[in-house]
């Protein structure tokens, strides 16, 4: 995973599961099952054992896990090795490792967009 820029404020490890809507400030990191909607202005990490179902609206993120549904990245997304991205991407920057799988509608937003 890339290095850190902002401080973990928030972390669902492996093994838990949250289902609802989320918003946070700072960086995200989810090891377990998120449902549901996700926003934030900063940093959302999926890790391996990751898996959201849902949408996500964040200006960064890093998958290493999976995630199904909507994709929003305002700024720049990564996806790992690892990763799994099932749905939907609309994203301004994005960083493919080999050996991902992206089985998704990918779209680039404009400055303007969403």
């Amino acid at each position: 995973m890339a290095p850190p820029r902002h401080p973990l404020s928030g972390f669902l490890g492996p093994g838990a599961s949250w289902r609802g809507d989320l918003s946070f400030e700072g960086r995200l990191r989810i090891d377990g099952d998120f449902r549901g909607r996700v926003y934030s202005e900063d940093v959302l990490e999926v890790g391996r054992t990751g898996r959201i179902f849902g949408e996500v609206d964040v200006a960064r993120a890093v998958v290493a896990g999976l995630v199904e549904g909507r994709l929003l990245v305002r700024e720049s997304l990564v996806v790992e090795e690892t990763a799994v991205i099932r749905g939907e991407i609309l994203m301004h920057r994005i960083r493919v490792a080999k050996g991902a799988t992206v089985e998704a509608k990918v779209s680039r937003l404009r400055q303007a967009d969403p």
